[in-house]
């Protein structure tokens, strides 16, 4: 298996647990799907990671998502489809944890490839600015 180094900006596949499901008693995903890792601390060996979806915001909720640029998908290696990162919420787990996956492509690799460095800080400065008003939800899953 080719398991890359957990670096901030790394699309990776991993079965990510929603807040509501886990306020409703579940411990796993409901599917597999590409992340993107935020943060990533080599002391703790803990990563951050936050989902990337088909599905557009709901109304009122479009500060909480952005649209991922069909030039980016095809760069990671997405579909193009419309990916949309949700800024509002995050899974924590210990590298590699359980909850990794291999790409149904391929299944000799769990990433997908690198968010552009510009796109990347651009969604870590608005995650940043929503944790700072407490609106990030956070599951540990270790």
């Amino acid at each position: 298996m080719n398991l890359p180094e957990p670096l901030p900006g790394l699309v990776i596949r991993y079965n990510y647990l929603w807040r509501k499901d886990e306020l409703e008693g579940f411990s796993e995903g409901d599917k597999d799907r590409p992340c993107a890792i935020i943060l990533a601390s080599s002391k703790t060996g803990k990563v951050t990671v936050i989902p990337i979806t088909h599905s557009p915001p709901e109304p009122g909720e479009e500060h909480l998502s952005i649209e991922i640029p069909v030039e980016i998908c095809r760069q990671c290696g997405l579909d193009e489809d419309g990916n949309y990162v949700r800024l509002g919420e995050a899974n924590r787990f210990i590298w590699p944890g359980s909850h990794m996956r291999p790409l149904p492509s391929d299944p000799s690799r769990m990433h997908y490839g690198m968010l552009p460095k510009e796109f990347f800080d651009s969604v870590l400065s608005q995650v940043i600015a929503l944790v700072e008003k407490s609106r990030v939800s956070l599951t540990k899953r270790e």
